[in-house]
């Protein structure tokens, strides 16, 4: 694996990327570099080209325009750099009837990497009690750090990975991250399309946001963290004729540096805004507080924002000038 002594230098630069997918949409004048050691997320609503872009830096697809380089060379040149870019996909099948033993040792094979990195990345992957078990039937996060450890098998100098966590459950999810959190230390660059938070706080020192295939220039990932901070309540009036005490009632909790920052009317109830910080108990103790004051309530919830609520927000702020 890359140097972790070399962070800083580039394994990856794009510039004035442009690809177009359809006749209506296109991927364009995307801009960023990817250091040894560095994790670098792309997010963006649904359809905004996280995929396509992930596809041009695997040199899967090829752009219209622009450039990208790894480790100073282009993808075009396959037999150059494929032994610097490790790629797993968003979904990959396994074979039938191969156990991990097996299926580990081909693919070292065909990454002409040496048979002694079988111990090394077994142990790396926390799968040594599994090594005679099928690949098929391990468990999903299993079978993901199955792909991760042959992506890395030949030490590339980038990881690149669409959507790494996807239909993992909480626990499995964690553990994928930790994997990639101890390629990152060694020195790997790390790409990924995401759009779970939890991936972006564990793995992202920076992020390029994309909205209708183009980059928001001005969206740092501290920017997009404290938007996805800010998370709200939903209350709902049990009836019409609730709506109005409801409002009034929210109105007069609010304040700056309360529970309640801000209220918001919604159809049929209000929004809450809350600061920033742990709300494990904030939605129990306002409907109990709602309770006391006589308001009936038909339903509340606790929101906090998606990513692509994240990014919706962004491209609002910027399109009005006022990204602070």
């Amino acid at each position: 694996m890359a140097d972790p002594t070399s962070a800083g230098a580039p394994v990856l630069s794009v510039s004035r990327l442009a690809h177009r997918v359809s006749a209506g949409f296109a991927l364009r004048g995307v801009d960023f570099s990817v250091a040894a050691g560095e994790g670098v997320a792309v997010i963006g609503t649904n359809g905004a080209g996280k995929t396509t872009l992930i596809r041009l830096v695997a040199g899967l697809l090829r752009p219209a325009a622009g450039e990208v380089r790894i480790c100073g060379t282009p993808p075009r040149r396959w037999g150059q750099v494929s032994r610097h870019i490790g790629y797993v996909q968003q979904a990959k099948d396994l074979p039938d009837g191969v156990t991990v033993e097996t299926y580990v040792k081909h693919q070292l094979k065909l990454r002409r990497a040496g048979p002694g990195r079988y111990e090394e990345l077994i142990a790396l992957a926390d799968l040594e009690r599994y090594r005679h078990q099928y690949v098929r039937s391990l468990s999903g996060g299993s079978q993901r750090k199955l792909h991760v450890i042959c992506a890395v098998a030949h030490r590339p100098d980038l990881l690149i990975l669409d959507e790494p966590t996807t239909g993992l459950d909480p626990t499995a999810r964690e553990t994928l991250l930790e994997l990639l959190r101890s390629l990152k230390k060694d020195g790997v660059g790390v790409l990924f399309a995401s759009h779970h938070r939890d991936e972006l706080l564990a793995l992202a020192d920076t992020v390029v946001v994309l909205h209708q295939g183009r980059q928001i220039e001005d969206a740092s990932l501290e920017a997009v963290t404290r938007w996805g901070e800010r998370s709200s309540l939903i209350l709902e009036a049990f009836g019409e004729a609730h709506l109005a005490p409801l409002r009034a009632w929210a109105e007069r909790q609010a304040t700056p540096r309360g529970l309640i920052r801000a209220v918001h009317p919604v159809e049929h109830g209000v929004k809450l805004d809350l600061p920033d910080g742990d709300h494990h108990n904030t939605l129990a103790a306002t409907v109990a507080r709602a309770h006391a004051a006589g308001l009936p309530l038909r339903c509340a919830s606790y929101f906090q924002p998606t990513l692509a609520d994240v990014v919706r927000s962004i491209v609002d702020q910027v399109e009005l000038g006022d990204l602070a």
